[in-house]
């Protein structure tokens, strides 16, 4: 699991979880000059196990009236519905109201966790996350693919701002997630069905995911999400874009510091390397984004823009023309 983030991070995330109504961070906005300090295939695999039944007769939930359901009252393309659950909507536009709610259920440990509850008709369908019910979270509803159905999307703390995405169509049935770059590197894997983020919101029809990249020190990114005619929810934005804030605070300072003679390559955010140039011993640069994969794109104080190229590397995370990312430079903030 990720170690814990610094208290500036924890501010970022507690804000951007205000969800839809908060201040979004643009992906694609111009890096000329940006703030720098911070605040398996395509084949469908197996859903995971959910059950459908009718519930009981001495406690089954009351049935969504069998009449026209109420025109949804969310705005734009997303809802934030947990101020409001138990929610009830036409999510698939079928003329027949569902009703969404959540709900504690011990999980194998005993321990419980969240499991999302779609009831229709009487019948219900129940989601077990690994969601503790004590941690945050956050539910939405919102129509991604832009078919005239809605989907659900929600996100929770495993512990330690571990946050995890869920998608669901408006069935409850579970959308798989694009293989994630950040846990492949290490040889891993995470299942299809969860996301390693949170959700921020939605903005011109993405979904907008905040993330943890481990490269250099612990930083926070911002990425937009679509699903494609697959059916799999992947990234739109070809980086992780990292949010920083408050460009002269020295608190939250995120320069990294060169304590031997690096090769960088010259580019912009987004753009391919080019020509190499070296870095100097006391020279410090700005990480601007990743792909969390193997490429850091940072400025410098004098402005240049720039891209480093890593290798993951078991003992010591990240390698630099072969070298151990701790002896490039004076500090690393990674969290924790």
């Amino acid at each position: 699991m990720h170690k814990n983030l610094l208290a500036a991070g924890g501010l970022i995330l507690l804000a951007a979880l205000l969800g839809c109504g908060g201040q979004k961070v643009p992906v694609e906005a111009s890096f000329e000059k940006a703030p720098l300090v911070m605040s398996e295939g395509t084949s469908a695999p197996v859903l995971p196990e959910q059950t459908s039944t009718q519930a009981p007769a001495a406690t089954a939930a009351p049935a969504p009236e069998e009449t026209e359901a109420p025109a949804p009252e969310w705005e734009g393309t997303c809802r934030s519905i947990v101020e409001a659950l138990p929610y009830t909507a036409d999510l698939d536009m079928d003329g027949t109201a569902e009703v969404v709610d959540l709900r504690a259920v011990p999980g194998e440990d005993g321990y419980p966790r969240w499991a999302i509850v779609l009831t229709k008709g009487g019948a219900e369908t129940l989601f077990q996350t690994d969601i503790p019910n004590d941690t945050d979270y956050g539910l939405w509803v919102g129509d991604l693919d832009e078919d005239g159905q809605n989907e659900l999307f929600f996100h929770g703390d495993m512990a330690s701002y571990d946050y995890l995405i869920y998608a669901f169509r408006c069935d409850l049935t579970p959308i798989p997630f694009a293989p994630d770059e950040r846990a492949e590197r290490w040889g891993g894997s995470e299942s299809a069905y969860v996301y390693d983020g949170f959700i921020a919101g939605f903005e011109d029809d993405h979904l907008v995911v905040d993330g943890i990249v481990d490269m250099l020190g612990t930083h926070v990114g911002v990425r937009n999400f679509s699903i494609d005619e697959e059916g799999v929810i992947g990234p739109v934005s070809t980086v992780w874009a990292f949010i920083y804030e408050d460009y002269d605070d020295p608190e939250l300072d995120r320069a990294l510091t060169v304590k031997r003679e690096l090769t960088a390559y010259r580019a912009g955010v987004r753009k391919d390397p080019g020509e190499p140039f070296t870095l100097s011993p006391g020279e410090k640069i700005y990480p601007l984004a990743s792909d969390g994969f193997s490429r850091m794109w940072f400025e410098t104080e004098s402005g240049r823009q720039g891209v480093l190229l890593l290798t993951p590397d078991q003992e010591s995370m990240w390698l630099i023309d072969g070298v151990p990312e701790a002896d490039c430079f004076e500090t690393l903030p990674y969290a924790g």
